[in-house]
């Protein structure tokens, strides 16, 4: 019985493997078929664009209205968005109001080192040595104007001899730093309630109808290759299956520009974008009230 059931098994494994090599052979005719059939199409239909750029050809099929607005629309969108993120970009650079002429100090760096070489006399064993090399630097004051008037102006406090002069400065180099820390506050805001969401609109959205775009270029160069095609043959015997292959690539054309609209309708209006201006114009807002209100209070106390 149990040899039986092994050369049974047996079997059905073997009809199992022969189903798949025949489902796997199948899928790969298909393939080539499909491949001999496209090579061809590709092929006229480029041959048809080219010859439409160059002026040579002139029945080209019209796009209805409700898609060249749509197009138009898109397109200007695009240019609003790509344009706001050409200098927008720019808050994404901590560095963009920095003084150029401005340099890190050697001491800075010499003082970094000796710091860690004054800590590594003391240690007293290999744990702790480990411990101070691999330890991290001091974090850097994040490079801005602000900072840099901060810096300079608490250096100077310690170098004017005059006590309420260097007051003043002590006090002006607190409120830059404060202030500093408003304009990174507002960077942060700007790079995540705008700039992050037109990029991801731009990469999804308006991406998405730019393919969906392409698609019925395609679709419409294969259908006036095929018209052409049907137009130019008398032979009745063959009329017959171009008319058939027309009316398929018209169905496909036609199905394309619909999903296109569709596609383009969804970031053909700029209501999103008032929404993500609005959230630029209150981190702005934000960060000059607050510096306003810092310098205020330094004038009244001066």
């Amino acid at each position: 019985m149990s040899q039986y059931l092994d050369s049974f098994s047996k079997k059905v494994q073997e009809l199992s493997n022969t189903v798949s090599q025949k489902a796997q052979e199948a899928q790969l005719d298909q393939k080539f078929n499909d491949l001999r059939t496209d090579i061809p199409l590709f092929a006229n239909s480029t041959q048809r664009m080219i010859q439409e750029k160059l002026g040579q050809v002139t029945d080209i099929s019209q796009l209805p209205d409700e898609y060249v607005q749509s197009e138009s629309r898109v397109d200007s969108v695009k240019l609003v968005y790509e344009n706001f993120l050409k200098v927008t970009k720019i808050y994404e650079n901590e560095s963009y109001d920095y003084p150029v002429n401005v340099k890190e100090s050697v001491d800075e760096f010499l003082k970094s080192v000796g710091g860690k070489l004054h800590d590594l006399s003391k240690a007293t064993s290999r744990e702790q040595a480990q411990n101070v090399l691999l330890s991290s630097p001091q974090k850097k004051e994040p490079k801005t104007l602000n900072y840099a008037l901060s810096k300079v102006a608490l250096t100077s406090s310690e170098l004017v001899e005059d006590e309420s002069l260097a007051n003043f400065l002590a006090q002006y180099s607190d409120v830059q730093t404060k202030i500093a820390q408003l304009r990174l506050q507002q960077d942060t805001m700007i790079q995540t309630k705008f700039n992050k969401v037109i990029k991801e609109k731009l990469d999804r959205e308006i991406e998405a109808s730019t393919k969906a775009r392409k698609l019925v270029e395609q679709k419409r160069l294969q259908y006036d290759v095929v018209r052409s095609n049907r137009l130019k043959n008398t032979k009745p015997e063959k009329r017959a299956a171009l008319q058939v292959e027309e009316s398929t690539c018209e169905e496909e054309f036609a199905k394309a520009t619909d999903d296109a609209i569709i596609a383009m309708s969804k970031v053909a209006e700029l209501t999103d974008f008032s929404a993500r201006l609005n959230d630029l114009v209150s981190a702005q807002l934000a960060f000059h009230k607050g510096s306003a209100e810092l310098l205020e209070d330094l004038i009244v106390e001066a």
